[in-house]
């Protein structure tokens, strides 16, 4: 890669002193430096969700059990269903959070890497959103479109679409 400036945004923002646009030449920087930035994922409130749902997980099983040896075989006929139930649910709470916990965003000068998803050329990048404070990156799969759910960042996802907008702008030229 050259050592050209190239920073794909405006020097200064709305205020005069980079503002909203900090953040995002700081990103510009590093890209231009390493040819690659990682946004990781937003790591607290999953970690929250892992904690309630081994939680749930422990007292359904729990429950099951204890009324298992409390009342015997016409409890697991009819009352541990909904406990087997309630920790299948958790179980599947818990795994979709252990892997949603490692899904970075990675952005570097040939196109975006979504963590345990997908390696994205920028000519096959049709568009980024923010949905729910959450980023989507919606890109050419085989013979349609694919939305890759990157999920809350450790970024404002706002700036982290019109980032990726401008250096898709850049990289290919438009």
């Amino acid at each position: 890669m050259s050592q050209q400036s190239w920073s794909a945004v405006p020097p200064h923002g709305p205020d005069g002193n980079g503002g909203w646009w900090a953040p995002l030449r700081a990103w510009d920087t590093e890209l231009q430096r390493s040819g690659r930035v990682v946004i990781p994922a937003a790591s607290r409130l999953r970690y929250i969700a892992i904690g309630l749902a081994a939680f749930s997980l422990v007292l359904c099983l729990g429950a099951t059990i204890g009324f298992a040896l409390a009342f015997g075989l016409i409890a697991l006929l009819f009352v541990a269903p909904p406990f087997l139930i309630c920790a299948g649910l958790s179980a599947v709470v818990l795994v979709q959070q252990i892997g949603h916990l490692r899904r970075h965003l990675v952005v570097t000068v040939h196109g975006i890497e979504v963590t345990g998803l997908a390696t994205v050329p920028w000519q096959n990048v049709t568009g980024a959103k923010v949905v729910m404070n959450a980023v989507q990156v919606t890109v050419v799969w085989g013979r349609g479109s694919r939305v890759l759910q990157v999920g809350p960042l450790q970024a404002p996802a706002g700036q982290v679409v019109a980032w990726l907008e401008a250096v898709q702008h850049r990289m290919l030229g438009r």
